[in-house]
């Protein structure tokens, strides 16, 4: 993998994508080597992090970084705090690497919402019908679809659930 990162940033900083008609490295890799758009951005990613920073390969070849938690540490790391940075996302998941881009750099602006809802203290009746007619009945309600939930660290105390 580090092998193909190394020649994918070469790849992309000569512009060869250009040559073969494609508006970008990602559109290469999803188009021509049918990468799906998650893996493509990934490794277009992992390329350009290459190119600003390639103290990343060591790491890459040594199996320390991961390339589902190079999008976050491309978020964080610039040339005056790399070599602190980059140690902090070795062995990581995407999601600690997730927790640990919001340590660097927390949300400027947590987004807030209030929810307001109607308290209903009477049951609503349904409408008469006689007894020769068979009662309306409401269709029945949908299955509840499955939800898996997660969360989105935003500072390192505060979190959003997306459920």
């Amino acid at each position: 993998m580090a092998d193909f990162l190394v020649a994918l940033a070469d790849f992309d900083r000569q512009r060869l994508w250009v040559q073969l008609g494609h508006a970008s490295v990602f559109y290469y890799l999803h188009r021509d080597l049918k990468l799906s758009k998650g893996a493509a951005h990934y490794r277009k990613v992992a390329a350009q992090l290459i190119q600003k920073f390639p103290e990343v390969v060591a790491p890459f070849r040594e199996g320390k970084l991961c390339i589902s938690s190079v999008v976050e540490l491309a978020r964080v790391i610039t040339p005056e705090n790399s070599q602190d940075v980059l140690p902090r996302f070795f062995y990581l998941s995407k999601q600690e690497a997730k927790a640990v881009a919001v340590e660097i750099c927390p949300a400027a602006v947590v987004p807030r919402q209030e929810v307001v809802t109607k308290v209903v203290t009477e049951v609503p009746r349904e409408p008469p019908f006689h007894l020769d007619e068979t009662p309306p009945h409401a269709p029945p309600a949908p299955a509840p679809a499955e939800y898996r939930d997660s969360t989105v660290p935003l500072t390192p105390n505060l979190q959003r659930l997306h459920n």
